[in-house]
This record gives structure tokens, C-alpha cells and sequence, in this order.
């Protein structure tokens, strides 16, 4: 048990494929509940414009050149099974692989819709 996050998207031949998995990074997994759903964290599919994923990518991108930064622009949060909440190698391995899987799915530019759902 845990959080399990998954970034899929719909392809322009109308495909539905992975675009990014998360295991237990719950500062992602708060980052999306507040931007994306509203504060609505209830493991349903929402939606996630590309700019909205540009928007995670900067957030991303500004921790990763301060790490002093994340806890005011990428905060962990706590939940049932989300994880630990440190500030640590596996938080800012979250933060690369993040990095890795949005620069490549924005760059590739063939989704025409993005969808984010968690579980636990």
C-alpha cells in the first residue's frame, strides 16, 4: 500500500498510454491536488492542461537549482502511506525523474490530453 500516482495521456491517434509513474512522491502529489484539482484530493482523474505541466516543470526546475527552496515552492505533505516527508535523496530523485518525464513528454508534443490520478 501506498500513493501511487500516474500521469497518463491520449495520443493524437486517440491512444491512451503511461506518461509518467510516481511512487510515494507526495510533494508532486501535492503540487497536482492544489494546482490541478482544486484541493480536491479524492484519487479521482482530472485533467492536467500541458501548461499546468509546464507551470510543475519550472516549480521542478527552481528546487533543483535551490534546494533550500523546496520546502516554500514543493512542499511534501503527509498522508496515509504518502511516504517520508525529509527533505532527501529520494526527494530530489522524485524532482529529476519529474524533471526527465515532463521535458521529454513536453518536448515529444504528441498528446493531445494529459490526465492525473492517485491512489492509496
Amino acid at each position: 500500500m501506498g500513493l501511487d500516482m500516474y500521469l497518463s495521456k491520449v495520443t493524437k491517434d486517440g491512444k491512451i498510454e503511461d506518461a509518467a509513474y510516481w511512487r510515494k512522491a507526495n510533494q508532486i502529489h501535492a503540487w497536482l491536488v492544489k494546482n490541478v484539482q482544486d484541493g480536491d484530493d479524492d484519487c479521482s482523474s482530472y485533467e492536467v492542461s500541458k501548461v499546468q505541466l509546464r507551470s510543475l516543470l519550472k516549480d521542478v526546475n527552481a528546487v533543483l537549482r535551490s534546494k533550500k527552496k523546496a520546502p516554500q515552492i514543493l512542499p511534501t505533505t503527509e498522508g496515509f502511506f504518502f511516504g517520508t516527508t525529509e527533505y532527501d535523496g529520494h526527494y530530489f530523485d522524485d524532482l529529476n525523474y519529474t524533471k526527465a518525464k515532463l521535458t521529454d513528454e513536453l518536448r515529444r508534443g504528441d498528446a493531445v490530453s494529459y490526465h492525473y490520478q492517485s491512489s492509496w
